[in-house]
Order: C-alpha cells, then structure tokens, then sequence
C-alpha cells in the first residue's frame, strides 16, 4: 500500500472519458484511492504553479500586454508568479539607467539591454494579468552602481508586484562560465552576494539560485542570509538531463529523486523562518527533450510534480520557458522543447501571438486545486496513479488523479471513497491520446487563438454512502470536485 499525503483541494485528476465500469471487460482489480476529509494538513498557495523566463524576454519587448495574447494566456492560469531571470541575465543583460544611453559600441559579452522602460512594461503587464514578479540583477558581471539603480527603479516602479529581487544565476556554475576564476567557493560567492544585497537594500532579496536543490550553497545562504535581508530561499530543479524518456519522467523513482533532492534545502529554509520556491523547473535541463516534454506525458508530470512540490512544504514553483517558435531554436538552440507556451511560426512570434503547448494543460489542471489544504491520501494498487487531494478555502474537496501509464494498457478502475453524504461530484478530464501526442486537451477543450480554454461540460459521478466508482484511461488525469 501506498500513501501520500496528497493533495489540492478534493479533485481527482485522471484524464480520458469517464466510464461505467462494466461497460470495460478485462478491468483489472481496482485502485483504491481513500481520503482522509479529517485532518487537513499543509496550505496549498492560490500562485504556488507559476512561470519562469529569461531576462532577454524583457530586452527584446517581449511580455507587452498591448500584444498578441500573452497576458490571456496567464489569466487564463489565474493570478500567480513570474520569476525573470535566467543564464541570460549575468551572461548577456546590461541595465542601462534612465535617461542614458548605452555605450557606442556595446561591451562584447552585450546582447541584451534593459532600460527603466522595459520594467515598465512588465508593470503593465503584471496589472493586466495580475501577476508578481522576481526580476534578477547581474552578479556575475556586477557592478553595484548600475545594481543599485535597477532594484531602486523596479521598487518604485513595480511596487507590491515585485516580491523580490533576485542577486544573479546560478552562482555555483559561475566558474565554467568564465564569471569567476577556478577555485571560486560558497565563501566567496557569500561575499559577491552580501555586496549585491547592500546595493539593492534590505527588501525582498532572493537567493542564491543554484542550478541544483542538492547544491550546499542554498542551505549555506539560507543560515547566512537572513541578517542580509535574505526573504526567500531559490533554487533551481530539473528532472532529468537530456537523454531522459517518457518512462522515466513518469517513473516512481523519479518522483522518489524529486522529493527527497528537495527535502533538504527545505528543511534548512524551515530553520530560518524562510519560505522556498523551486524559480526555474522543468522535465530537463538543457532546453528539455524532443519526444518527451513537448508531449502529452509532459503535462501529466506537470500536474503530478506541482502536487507533489506543494505537499512537500514549497511555498511554489516556476515552470521556466521562452516566447520564441516551437521546437525552433533561440539563442541556446533548444529551449522551445520544454516551454509552455510558444509562437506557432516566425510571424507569429513577431506579433507575441503564442499556442499552448501540452505541459500547459498540466500547470492549468494544477491551478484549479487551490487555494486550500492538503488532505491525506492512501492510494493502493498495481498502477503507476499519483493522487492528490485538498480542501480549497471555498469549502470545496478536489481530488487530483494522475493514471502515468500509457493509454494501451488500458483502463484503470478506480474505488473512492471520500466520506459524508450521497451526493454529485463534477469530473474534469485532462486527456492525450498516447504519451507520446501533442494532443492534450482539458474535457476535450484546447485554448484558443486568443488565449483562452474553456472547457466542455464537466462530467458526472454519484457518491453514494460515501464511495464513487470510475473507469478511467491509461496516460490521463481527472479533476474530481466534491
């Protein structure tokens, strides 16, 4: 038997149709997914699933809520958090203060230049959509004047949308960047970021944005940064490197490798009365998989990882991405593999129109569990079946069930039993035809060109003395609300 302590609010999350199980011969001995409505557990945050880009998006004019449909996009995920940053922040991003010109020519290493302007539009932005925002400053390549006129005009600018400021990116591979000489340890990294804080000031600086949660560097800054003004703790995790599958990003033991590389970091935020947030994920470091994360299996691990990280204590977790054409390269040559969303072609691009892409549909599924608390779950069967549920403050119970098998093995019965009276749940199917499509869709929905999905009529299921029964697909996910 298996038992996690699941969950969003109640909603099971299973997609594929919902069917009578005698109407499938050969379902095998059912799953038994039962939830403990009793004892509620830990809070699941209304923005804990959010979206991560790099500095570069802001140089070259991309997040304009006067174009295309990006800001549709994000209100269609609801109100949550965007952490900008990334490699190209300390590698190619100049700040270039107000009323200034940048130098003629630009330094070499320049690719990138962000203005006071450019912050203003991502404040229009973060209206339209009701986002908050991390920004980074350049460490790496620092220099304190051009740091401390950054953070002073994303403050008086961006105002309680900005909830913190993040002092560079991944410190701990500065050296094979060529940012720091060989044998640059966490004691000197400690000092560059002590300098990065007094330049921007004590208010909500985030660190130390290491490129693994295994890193020491994170639990080291947590213990060391809170007398610097240090209000979050930041790291970076990426699921597989780039020659992982579809088997195993949905595997046990990948969930087993999530959780306990995390745990931690966790624990040592927990000392110090800090909160932690996984800024930049997804299913692989280098721009993600061909076959793997811009598939159907993507989006159920998604939705499966950003339950898991919830439960575990995060305070939240960004999905990193880039705005160029899907599968195309940008200035790394892979990053529209993993991304979230993407332009449909170079036209497109052009005029920041952009299409979901599978894993969006996960992070969507995700959104719609909270805000609430956790409820335990025992989960007990042969299956590869996550499931996740919550109490949401609106008084609703939502189960989240995520079946991680392929469609061909067929279906999975499942028995729930969730106490209380007889009454009618709603079941919201998040479906693909294989693992391995492209073709992910919310109760047969998939957003429009305007950025919006609204999805079919949710299915319904009796719970009768306490207990439901469903038949659901191989390789889908429900959302069951209560």
């Amino acid at each position: 038997m298996r038992k996690t302590s699941a969950g969003w609010a109640v909603a099971v999350v299973v997609a594929v149709g919902l069917v009578q199980p005698a109407a499938i011969a050969g379902v095998a001995e059912p799953t038994m997914i039962t939830v403990d409505t009793a004892h509620p557990s830990g809070r699941l945050p209304a923005d804990f699933v959010g979206l991560s880009f790099e500095m570069r998006e802001l140089g070259i004019g991309n997040l304009d809520p006067a174009k295309g449909n990006m800001a549709p996009l994000l209100r269609t995920l609801g109100r949550s958090n965007v952490r900008i940053s990334g490699n190209t922040l300390d590698r190619d991003t100049l700040w270039v203060p107000k009323g200034q010109q940048p130098p003629n020519p630009l330094p070499e290493w320049v690719k990138d230049v962000v203005t006071p302007a450019d912050i203003q539009r991502l404040n229009r932005f973060l209206h339209a959509t009701g986002w908050k925002s991390e920004v980074g400053v350049n460490l790496g390549r620092w220099d304190p004047a051009l740091a401390a006129d950054q953070a002073k005009a994303m403050s008086s600018i961006l105002g309680d949308r900005l909830v913190a400021v993040e002092c560079g990116n991944e410190p701990d591979q500065w050296v094979g960047k060529g940012f720091r000489p060989a044998g640059y340890a966490y004691a000197d990294y400690r000092k560059d970021w002590e300098a990065c804080a007094a330049a921007v000031g004590r208010h909500r600086i985030a660190g130390p944005d290491t490129a693994s949660p295994t890193s020491s560097w994170a639990s080291s800054l947590a213990a060391d940064g809170r007398a610097n003004g240090l209000s979050m703790v930041m790291v970076h995790q990426y699921t597989m490197d780039p020659t992982g599958t579809v088997v195993r990003l949905l595997s046990p033991a990948t969930n087993t490798a999530q959780k306990n590389a995390a745990t931690p970091v966790l624990a040592a935020a927990r000392a110090q009365g800090l909160p932690m947030r996984i800024d930049e994920t997804n299913s692989a470091y280098g721009g993600g998989i061909d076959g793997v994360s811009n598939r159907h299996a993507s989006a159920l691990w998604a939705l499966d990882y950003s339950l898991q990280m919830a439960r575990l204590g995060l305070a939240g977790i960004n999905f990193h991405g880039g705005l160029g054409v899907c599968n195309q390269p940008i200035w790394n040559g892979k990053w529209q593999l993993y991304t979230p969303m993407c332009a449909a072609d170079t036209a497109d691009e052009a005029a920041q129109v952009y299409k979901a892409m599978p894993i969006y549909y996960g992070i969507w599924m995700a959104r719609q569990l909270g805000p609430g608390r956790f409820l335990p779950v025992t989960v007990s069967g042969g299956r590869n079946l996550n499931a996740y549920a919550v109490r949401g403050d609106d008084g609703r119970t939502r189960i989240a069930v995520i079946e991680k098998d392929d469609a061909s093995t067929g279906p999975v019965q499942l028995s729930l039993k969730v106490g209380g009276r007889d009454r009618t749940a709603s079941v919201l199917h998040l479906s693909g035809s294989s693992l391995t499509a492209v073709d992910t869709a919310v109760q047969g929905a998939t957003v429009d060109g305007a950025g919006h999905l609204r999805p079919g009529r949710a299915d319904q299921a009796r719970v009768r003395k306490g207990a439901a029964r469903l038949t659901l697909a191989g390789g889908s996910a429900v959302l069951i609300t209560l």
